[in-house]
């Protein structure tokens, strides 16, 4: 029975994981091909490559990924109703003692009155509510993120190759020459190192590269400055929109009990294909 029981839990992880990785696999195929549709299929286009590159990262099979380029690409290939929008949702969550949660979750969907009713099945669920969008910005900056390898091994195929490993290191570059190209191209900070990766909100933010930088910067401004640092040589790993903090005096500190209640919230949200972001100022005690 003993035997029986273990097997049974390992089978249930293994499946667990494999749905996960399904969901996944859904959501940056969506990713690519509204990124490829945006551009019409131009593998020049850094927003292309960028969904491209955390496709890689989630181990996208390549034909899938070159299925999704085509659908973005030629939009008349895909089932008719599907296309996708951006959605988002504005919530505050009470989590036991320690207090509210505030919330937003960012969608990518073809069925918006689905979505719409999940999140708030999923925020209800638990005592919590959904506010107008925007309520939450009060709490919360929009920031552009943008993860840059140290290390370039050659100009043109740093630009030009999509497909150009961000650990070669040949040759490792100057920091402060790093440093003087993003803030002369607009960035707020650069953060180096781990710094960098304690930045990242994903917990494999380590996989996108060792020795990496971390650019902020306005959102708005976020295209023009990696169009620069790419020209100067530099490679874009990965870049995003982020809701950050304003104040850390306003971080929710989260006791265990509260933790295990906002965790299931938490784990909901990624078991739904259209959720692509949940931003929330909740600090887990024992992350500290």
């Amino acid at each position: 029975m003993a035997g029986h029981s273990k097997w049974s839990n390992i089978k249930h992880k293994k499946g667990a994981n494999d749905v996960a990785r399904a969901k996944e696999h859904s959501r940056v195929a969506r990713a690519i091909e509204v990124a490829s549709r945006a551009c019409r299929g131009d593998m020049t286009d850094i927003h292309l490559q960028s969904a491209i590159s955390a496709a890689r990262t989630a181990q996208l099979p390549k034909e899938r990924t070159e299925r999704a380029i085509e659908r973005g690409a030629n939009p008349h290939v895909k089932a008719e109703g599907e296309d996708y929008v951006v959605r988002r949702y504005d919530g505050m969550i009470p989590i036991g003692k320690s207090g509210k949660v505030a919330v937003i979750v960012e969608t990518l969907t073809e069925n918006k009155n689905r979505t719409a009713a999940n999140v708030r099945h999923m925020v209800t669920k638990i005592g919590g509510e959904l506010l107008p969008t925007g309520a939450n910005e009060w709490l919360f900056e929009q920031v552009g993120l943008i993860w840059v390898s140290k290390f370039i091994s050659d100009r043109d195929a740093a630009v030009n190759d999509s497909d150009v490993d961000p650990k070669r290191n040949d040759s490792e570059v100057d920091t402060n020459a790093l440093l003087e190209c993003a803030l002369e191209s607009g960035a707020t900070d650069v953060v180096f190192g781990f710094d960098a990766i304690d930045n990242c909100i994903d917990s494999d933010s380590e996989s996108f590269c060792d020795n990496c930088a971390l650019i902020k910067c306005e959102p708005n401004d976020m295209t023009h400055i990696i169009r620069a640092i790419q020209k100067d040589g530099y490679l874009a790993t990965r870049f995003e929109k982020q809701w950050l903090v304003r104040d850390e005096g306003n971080r929710i500190l989260l006791d265990d009990e509260s933790a295990e209640i906002f965790e299931k919230f938490l784990n909901s949200t990624s078991d739904d294909v259209d959720v692509t972001n949940v931003f929330h100022n909740a600090t887990f005690i024992y992350d500290n």
